[in-house]
C-alpha cells in the first residue's frame, strides 16, 4: 500500500516539477539560476534523498526539445538504475494535475470555471447528445458534464495487463466519448 502511495506522490511531484520548470520564464530571459533541465535533475536527487527509491522525470520545453532526469533504482532486486527511457501512466493522477492547472488559470484571470467546452475548443464537443456551449469547465472538473468515460475498463487484472501500454491519441479519446460504442482495445 505505501508503495503505492509513494508511486503515485512521485509521479504528482515529477509531474509538477515539469509543469512548473517548462514555462517559468520568458523565452529571452537568461536564467539566474540553474537551467531547467538541471533543475529537474535537482529535484529528482531531492526526491530520491527524502527516500524514493527511484525518480524518472520528463520536461519538454516550449522548444520541443526533452529532457530526462533519473535518480535512484530502478529494480530493489537487481540494482538497476532508473531508466531514462521508461515509461508510466499517470492514470488517475493526471486529472489531479490538469484540476490545479485549471485553477490556477481560473486565479490568474486567464480562464473562468463557467466559460463553456466550446469558448476554448468550439466544434470539438458536438455529438450524441454533447453540446460543448452547455458544458463548463466546472462541469468538467466536477465530473457532472455528462461526458461519458470512453475508456476501456480495467475489471480484471488480465484487462489491466493487455491494455496497459495502449496509447491513445487526443482525437480517438474525444470520438470515443462522443460516439455510443467508446474505445475498444487493439
Amino acid at each position: 500500500m505505501a508503495l503505492t502511495l509513494r508511486s503515485h506522490l512521485v509521479t504528482a511531484v515529477c509531474c509538477a516539477a515539469t509543469l512548473l520548470a517548462t514555462g517559468t520564464a520568458p523565452v529571452v530571459a537568461q536564467p539566474v539560476g540553474p537551467s531547467p533541465a538541471e533543475q529537474v535533475r535537482r529535484d529528482t536527487a531531492a526526491i530520491r534523498d527524502i527516500g524514493v527509491s527511484g525518480v524518472q522525470a520528463r520536461m519538454i520545453g516550449a522548444d520541443a526539445r526533452q529532457s530526462v532526469a533519473t535518480s535512484g533504482t530502478g529494480d530493489l532486486r537487481t540494482g538497476r538504475p532508473v531508466s531514462a527511457a521508461g515509461y508510466f501512466r499517470m492514470a488517475g493522477t493526471s486529472k489531479t494535475m490538469v484540476a490545479t492547472v485549471v485553477l490556477q488559470l481560473e486565479a490568474e484571470g486567464r480562464l473562468s470555471l463557467d466559460d463553456t467546452v466550446d469558448d476554448w475548443l468550439p466544434g470539438v464537443v458536438d455529438g450524441n447528445g454533447n453540446d460543448g456551449r452547455r458544458i463548463s469547465l466546472r462541469h468538467l472538473l466536477q465530473h457532472t458534464s455528462g461526458i461519458r468515460d470512453a475508456m476501456p475498463g480495467y475489471t480484471t487484472p488480465e484487462e489491466y495487463y493487455q491494455q496497459r501500454y495502449t496509447v491513445y491519441e487526443p482525437q480517438q479519446l474525444i470520438e470515443s466519448a462522443l460516439c455510443a460504442e467508446g474505445l475498444r482495445a487493439s
